[in-house]
């Protein structure tokens, strides 16, 4: 989008546009994988739609993690902020009659906020805002892979998944002391019930699951997958818009 002069853009949108809005997070990954590996994640994917249709807009980096805030370099903001800004890009857009827009989030932290804001905004007037996160799109398929769903957090899908993307953000000589620290699951949970969400109190890593168990191959499918539909579903959201 930000590639566009004012008039371009002005005129690419007289049709029904869908925008692009990539949405990450900025925080630990195990001793494995980088802090941007969320936002990494969601450039990637929403980078693979059809610019012809869709306009890209600049990712959002920063998102709901403060529970990660015990391990270096980790960064976050209250849900309420992530909601009123990201609320008012949809609302900019919506000023220049582009009022479907899609979040592409990388982050299970941002999952509630984003949902959130994207109902009451959808109340409040003719925005249609929807959010995809890519292991929630393909969480059948990940069961299916893996025999069981993985806690995908620095775990051997989604460090398989990043791999895919750019092998070279990914340190496999980290994988074992990752695991070593890791924690099967995500979160603290005592007689069944879950008592805490503050990755330190689970994991001393700041992994979650095996990545010793990361697959290269398995990665290259779960971004096919994810790509797969998330082009489906823009074409949904575009169908749709040229209806109206």
């Amino acid at each position: 989008m930000i590639d566009y002069t004012w008039a371009e853009l002005r005129e690419k949108s007289a049709a029904p546009l869908l925008a692009v809005l990539p949405v990450g997070s900025v925080e630990q990954h195990g001793l494995h994988a980088p802090l941007g590996t969320d936002l990494f994640i969601a450039e990637a994917t929403a980078a693979t739609l059809d610019l012809d249709r869709t306009v890209l807009l600049p990712a959002v980096p920063v998102g709901v993690s403060e529970y990660h805030r015990d391990f270096f370099g980790s960064l976050w903001v209250s849900p309420e902020v992530l909601k009123l800004y990201v609320g008012g890009i949809v609302k900019s857009l919506k000023y220049h009659g582009i009022d479907h827009v899609l979040i592409v989030n990388g982050h299970g932290g941002n999952r509630e906020p984003l949902r959130e804001m994207a109902r009451y905004l959808q109340l409040e007037g003719d925005y249609h805002v929807y959010v995809w996160t890519w292991f929630e799109a393909i969480e059948a398929q990940i069961i299916e892979i893996f025999g069981r769903r993985p806690p995908l957090h620095a775990d051997e899908a989604e460090t398989a998944m990043l791999m895919a993307i750019n092998a070279s953000l990914v340190h496999p000589d980290q994988f074992k002391a990752s695991t070593q620290g890791s924690s099967p699951v995500w979160g603290k949970f005592i007689e069944g019930t879950l008592a805490s969400q503050v990755v330190k109190d689970f994991s001393q890593s700041g992994a979650t699951g095996d990545p010793t168990q990361t697959d290269l191959e398995i990665g290259r499918t779960l971004l096919r997958l994810s790509i797969d539909n998330l082009h489906r579903f823009s074409e949904h959201i575009l169908n749709e818009a040229h209806s109206r």
